[in-house]
């Protein structure tokens, strides 16, 4: 064939195959949009621009929501924050309403339910009001016929129509709270008996770091949280934390328009009262602060709470029961926080009955764990570890102690010492450490974890403080299953079996060169 008849050929098949994505595929897109603009029962309305929207069903209290500030707010029948996602579902679904079909010749308007007992949608776009009216559903079809004011008859969707059928409730914010997280600087909580004042540390500056050493920049670190009140402690982040989520969380079950007397709502005083306080926005202004009160239970299962709107919610009572009362559980109990993955080496200390200490050193290898002088048995080690690794105490007994009470809690000195070792870091030298094969002194390996053991309560409580506090804690005795937190405990649940060790061999004497032997391979008789 000519070469140029081939060229010819190729370009007359890219020009055919484009117009086919262009017209076929891409066009067909375009089209059917187009159709459905056509059969938009609001031409020219858009979701943006929609300004209020009123429901009125036949039976029922109206409701309205309007575009305030580029949020949506209810205005009838209750002054309230509306539901943002419920609203601009109503406005995307008027902005795109299509009819299925328009009646040919359509008889009177009370044929199809369109007259005093239909539903009524209406709603303001650009400064124009509009009017949706709704009817019954068709015979034929999953549709409902609607109906515009222009004196056409439609019908549309049945699902759409649906989407209009709404609950003064359903169209309100059910969240109780509605704040951000991470912006929280002071809480202040209180109920019968009690309260707590928490302040949120200011993050650390970074430390200056050598360029050539590492140009990566590291993530800045979160700040922690501190009691003010009624002491001066370290906070539990991690309980503070899911407060703050939980808080976030919180949804209304239903709401008390005409609230009773706070005396009758459980509010005087409240179960729990809590404050949130946030930085202010824009020179000059308050600082923002989230409030919420929590009340006696109503039916059994729910509890009434007051928020920032003069309507009261009701809440599930299990929303209460998670949220924390006591100073305890809002203070620091973690002994030990590291990640599992960066432990190296262990060593286990412990007092012995009679004689010297017992200490039990293990070490991380390609294949696994091992210690010496004693072994654990398999994946002993491995539990107790991880069990450390994120060790929490249940009760605070002192924040400090004088040594003669230290002794008789068996802390001075502890009864069992456990410290976690993380990996040398490579290429590393430090005066003071051990020396290597090569005879270069080498850092010790950093310490990850260090929890001293005293003595136990009864069969409720073990002794505990973790190395450089001075807080004395108390861990549930249940820990002693989990971890060696003595001579004792380690040899009866956690140690391995000994191979029996090999009986002594008397030497043998010397061969007589005399004396005849058999050959290699064989015994004498």
């Amino acid at each position: 064939m000519n070469p140029r008849n081939t060229g010819i050929l190729l370009l007359v098949a890219a020009a055919l195959g484009a117009f086919i994505y262009f017209y076929e595929v891409r066009g067909a897109d375009s089209r059917r949009e187009a159709a459905e603009r056509e059969k938009r029962l609001f031409a020219g309305v858009e979701q943006s621009a929609i300004e209020w929207i009123a429901l009125a069903p036949p039976a029922g209290a109206p409701s309205r929501v309007e575009r305030r500030e580029g949020a949506w707010r209810m205005v009838e029948p209750v002054d309230f924050p509306a539901d943002s996602f419920a609203a601009d579902n109503l406005a995307s679904t008027l902005a795109s309403l299509g009819s299925e079909s328009v009646l040919e010749d359509p008889g009177p308007p009370e044929e199809y339910g369109l007259a005093d007992g239909a539903r009524v949608v209406r709603f303001s776009a650009g400064g124009k009001e509009h009017e949706l009216r709704l009817g019954k559903d068709s015979p034929v079809g999953q549709n409902t016929y609607a109906s515009t004011g222009s004196g056409a008859i439609y019908t549309i969707a049945r699902y759409k129509a649906a989407s209009f059928d709404k609950k003064t409730d359903d169209l309100r914010d059910k969240r109780v709270l509605d704040f951000d997280r991470e912006s929280i600087r002071r809480i202040v909580a209180s109920w019968p008996g009690g309260h707590v004042v928490l302040e949120r540390e200011k993050p650390a500056a970074p430390e200056a770091k050598n360029a050539e050493a590492d140009a990566k920049p590291e993530a800045p670190a979160q700040p922690g949280w501190r009691l003010v009140e009624p002491i001066a402690a370290r906070a539990d982040d991690e309980a503070v934390g899911e407060m703050l989520s939980d808080l976030s969380l919180l949804r209304a079950e239903g709401f008390v328009d005409d609230p009773p007397p706070d005396a009758a709502a459980g509010l005087a005083p409240p179960a729990f009262e809590i404050a949130l306080e946030a930085p202010a926005q824009g020179e000059g202004a308050e600082p923002r602060v989230f409030r919420l009160a929590i009340g006696a239970k109503r039916d059994n299962d729910l509890r009434l709470a007051r928020g920032a709107q003069k309507s009261l919610y009701t809440i599930q009572a299990a929303r209460y029961e998670s949220l924390p009362r006591d100073v305890m559980a809002y203070r620091w109990k973690q002994l030990a926080h590291f990640d599992l993955a960066d432990a190296h080496a262990a060593d286990f200390f412990y007092q012995a009955p009679k004689g010297d200490p017992v200490v039990i050193h293990a070490e991380r290898g390609d294949k696994g764990w091992t210690s010496t002088p004693e072994s654990f048995a398999a994946g002993k080690l491995d539990a107790a570890l991880a069990a450390l690794s994120h060790l929490k105490a249940a009760q605070i007994v002192a924040d400090s102690m004088e040594e003669p009470k230290l002794r008789k809690l068996g802390l001075a000195p502890p009864n069992a010492v456990v410290t976690v070792f993380g990996k040398r870091p490579e290429g590393e030298k430090a005066a003071g450490g051990e020396k290597s094969a090569e005879g270069a002194s080498e850092p010790p390996l950093p310490v990850l974890a260090e929890v001293q053991f005293g003595n136990t309560e009864g069969s409720e409580w073990i002794e505990a403080r973790a190395a450089g506090d001075p807080t004395i804690y108390r861990l549930a005795y249940s820990l002693a299953e989990q971890l060696p937190v003595s001579l004792d405990a380690f040899r009866n649940r956690f140690r391995g079996e000994e191979a029996p060790a090999a009986p002594a061999q008397e030497p043998k004497p010397e061969p007589d060169e005399n004396e005849d032997f058999p050959p290699a391979g064989q015994e004498s008789p």
